[in-house]
This record gives structure tokens, C-alpha cells and sequence, in this order.
């Protein structure tokens, strides 16, 4: 019925904004030749130059590695992880987290290391292995104990409950939404309240997928999330037509269809164009 947009974005270096800040400490020459190349690598993803992204990051990491900057070779890795997935290259990418989970040197805190088993768990969710993606979803939240990718593991583990349990994926999904709320993670607040509506609308129950899908798109309007949007009002469009309301439906993917060709998603404009079709007299 839809497709998953992941909710990472690519990580800036947390130093960036240093200079920005009068009081803040002089950088390094090292820090300041890794803040350089993780923007590279962060240039480089944006435009989808995959290969130049691995390049930077990888100089990055280096240099962070040579300072037993923990934090840095942790973001850089992570970083890492979603360039060999755009490069197809998914054991590469599980290897990059493996570093932060078991790797050799310093250790890393309970912190990082639930981030990087969160992001395997969605590796292997999105590469339909349910079995290890459960295993990597439990061992993230028994890592997290309150750490800031709580609300996203929910997430994620109502996403997995999606559509074989719907009762259980509803309470995940609002537990999830009021973390994510909680934390002020307006991004992955839409998110909670798209499975939500997606596990409502699964039930039946139109008018509270409804309510959810345009609780969804408030929220990724004001993140700037095109694909996102996209699966919010397609959504809608579904809820309305499952009511019986074509014209309101009609609208709707009409919508859809427009945000999609924005952002050049053709399979996305296919579906909607899809949805259209089947309104016509």
C-alpha cells in the first residue's frame, strides 16, 4: 500500500556550529580538517555522489580515529552505514555498525551503540528479514534506557508490527508519539502519527486514520519532508475514498501527485495517478 521513507538524515558534524559561538573553544587544525570533510561527505550525499561521500567521510573518520574522538568515529560510521546501503553494498554498511557495537579500541557509550543496533534493526527490516530486524530492535532498546533514539525504536517496532498485529502496532506507535513529542522530534512525532493512521486505517476506522494522516502532514510541512507530505496526503486520499467521498479523495491525490512530480518520485506519481484512475466516472 505505500512505501517507508527513513527518518535519518545524514549527520552534520556536531563542531559546526563552533565558530558561530563567541565563547566556544579554538578548533584544532585536526577538527577542523574533519568538520571540513564530514561536510564534503554531507554535500556529496545530498547531490547522490554516493562514491564521493564514502571518500570523505572515510578521511573524517580517519582523523577522528587518531584522536580516540569517540563521538566523531561513532557519526562518521553511522554516516558510513547509509552510504554503502545508497552504493549496495549492505554487508559493508552492517560492518560500519559492527565497529561501534564490537569493535577493537576504545569503547563506545550505551548510547551510540543503541543508535547503531537501531539503525541494523531498520537495515534488516527494510531488507525483509523480520527475524534479525526484532533481534536488533530489542537489543537497541535494551541499550537506549532513555536515550534519544527511544521514540524512534518504538517507531520502528510498530512499523514491524505492521499489518499482522494492529492492536499491538497502535500501542507502540502511541507510546512512540509521545517520546518523539516529549523530545521535541517533530520528525519522528510525523511519524508516529503516520503508523497510527496507517494501523487505523488497516482496522477500519477511517476517520481516525483521517485525523492522523493530517496530524502527519502538519508536521512534515513544517520539517520540509516532500516524500513524507507525499505519503500523508495519499493517505488522506484514502481515508476520503474509503468513506465515500470522492471529490475530498479526488484532492487529494491530486495533491499527492503535485508534491511527487516536485521532487521528480515517479513511482510515487504512479501511485497516484494510480489512486485517480480509479475515481474517474
Amino acid at each position: 500500500m505505500k512505501r517507508w521513507i527513513l527518518s535519518w538524515a545524514v549527520i552534520s558534524a556536531a563542531l559546526a556550529l563552533a565558530g558561530c559561538v563567541s565563547s566556544a573553544p579554538r578548533l584544532t587544525p585536526q577538527q577542523e580538517a574533519a568538520i571540513e570533510y564530514n561536510q564534503r561527505g554531507e554535500a556529496a550525499f545530498r547531490q547522490g555522489e554516493f562514491a564521493l561521500a564514502r571518500d570523505e567521510y572515510q578521511k573524517s573518520l580517519a582523523i577522528h580515529r587518531s584522536v580516540e574522538n569517540q563521538e566523531g568515529v561513532a557519526r562518521e560510521l553511522m554516516n558510513l552505514s547509509l552510504v554503502y546501503r545508497r552504493l549496495g553494498n549492505p554487508s559493508d554498511a552492517h560492518a560500519a555498525l559492527d565497529q561501534i557495537l564490537s569493535g577493537p579500541g576504545l569503547p563506545f557509550d550505551d548510547k551510540q551503540r543503541a543508535e547503531a543496533a537501531y539503525r541494523k534493526a531498520s537495515f534488516y527490516l527494510d531488507d525483509a528479514d523480520a527475524a534479525n530486524a526484532r533481534i536488533w530492535a530489542s537489543k537497541a532498546l535494551d541499550l537506549c534506557r532513555g536515550c534519544p533514539a527511544e521514540g524512534r525504536i518504538y517507531n520502528l517496532k510498530a512499523r514491524m508490527s505492521l499489518p499482522a498485529n494492529l492492536n499491538e502496532s497502535l500501542q507502540l506507535a502511541r507510546r512512540a508519539l509521545a517520546l518523539n513529542r516529549s523530545a521535541g522530534n517533530k520528525s519522528e512525532e510525523a511519524n508516529s502519527q503516520r503508523l497510527i493512521a496507517d494501523a487505523a486505517f488497516q482496522t477500519g476506522d477511517y476517520a481516525s486514520a483521517q485525523a492522523a494522516y493530517a496530524a502527519a502532514l502538519q508536521l512534515d510541512k513544517e520539517t520540509g519532508a516532500p516524500e513524507k507530505i507525499a505519503l500523508d496526503l495519499m493517505g488522506l486520499g484514502r481515508s476520503f475514498a474509503r468513506q465515500g467521498k470522492r471529490n475530498e479523495a479526488k484532492e487529494y491525490f491530486q495533491r499527492a501527485y503535485l508534491v511527487s512530480e516536485g521532487v521528480g518520485d515517479v513511482q510515487a506519481m504512479s501511485e497516484a495517478a494510480a489512486e485517480l484512475k480509479k475515481l474517474a466516472p
